[in-house]
């Protein structure tokens, strides 16, 4: 197995797990409702049995009415709950289903860490914004030239043999996607993200 294929495995075994705690669904409520055999589920997603085609469709479609393609271009947006199949949502009725602490919006997070600790010229390092990241965020891919946000960045990466692309900020991001971000980030992150930012210009003063 290569490196990239690995990559893609844990990323979808992150997608189905994240989905699985947000709607609170136990495993073994995925094996049945997704018709796979006692355990499937468990032994996919930690990696004790390969996750084939077949069973990955039959979890996307009868659990969270999604195709594959769709699960892995959700882009920290979650199904809606209203969405779900109808089984899933009788299921699941009464279990305060959406955990409005765990937000999965990268864009959103990239929004506030890089207003924050960045000013305009500045070289934007995603080391330095994954140190900020919640950590169910830290191994996601930050690709700025990708986003919403892009127009705000020069990709200064062209010509050079670099493995990992860096941008210049060169212009401000909006006052509207900074509070945008905010209301759309978790609440608690936010709160100890902008202690952190508090505690580090306290010490540079």
């Amino acid at each position: 197995m290569d490196h990239s294929e690995f990559d893609e495995i844990a990323s979808i075994i992150e997608l189905l797990e994240f989905l699985r705690n947000h709607f609170r669904l136990e495993k073994n409520e995925v094996d049945r409702l997704a018709e796979l055999k006692a355990g499937q589920y468990s032994r996919m997603v930690g990696k004790n049995q390969k996750i084939d085609l077949e069973s990955l469709r039959d979890v996307c479609k009868k659990i969270y009415n999604l195709t594959v393609k769709e699960l892995l271009n959700l882009d920290g947006k979650i199904p809606k709950e209203d969405n779900l199949p109808k089984e899933i949502r009788e299921l699941t009725a009464g279990r305060n289903t959406v955990r409005s602490q765990e937000r999965l919006d990268l864009t959103s997070y990239l929004i506030i860490i890089i207003a924050k600790h960045y000013k305009t010229r500045d070289i934007v390092s995603n080391k330095v914004i994954r140190l900020y990241l919640p950590p169910n965020l830290i191994n996601k891919s930050i690709e700025l030239g990708k986003t919403n946000i892009k127009h705000c960045f020069e990709d200064i990466n062209k010509g050079a043999e670099i493995k990992r692309k860096v941008y210049k900020l060169i212009s401000p991001i909006s006052a509207e996607l900074i509070k945008k971000a905010r209301e759309s980030v978790d609440p608690t992150w936010l709160k100890e993200f902008e202690e952190k930012v508090r505690d580090s210009d306290g010490k540079k003063a």
